[in-house]
């Protein structure tokens, strides 16, 4: 089964969210709870884009480890 490192930017409000799903990233609209709480009041008005498709889990979470890091992902309000 194929997995999905994606990044879905809010085209009206610029937040960003760095995910990863089986499904299919184009339609999974994310779970994390400050996104959800954000799409609800902004609507769902998003760009995807697939940063690694593989059946690898080791290759998802050093790809998800290293833009993480990369775009401060913790840190960052964006």
């Amino acid at each position: 089964m194929t997995i999905y490192l994606y990044i879905k930017t809010h085209n009206k409000t610029g937040l960003k969210y760095l995910g990863k799903t089986k499904k299919d990233p184009h339609i999974y609209k994310g779970s994390g709870k400050y996104w959800i709480r954000h799409i609800k009041k902004y609507g769902y008005d998003v760009t995807t884009e697939i940063l690694l498709a593989t059946k690898s889990e080791k290759d998802i979470r050093e790809t998800g480890e290293f833009f993480s890091k990369l775009w401060s992902i913790v840190e960052s309000r964006e």
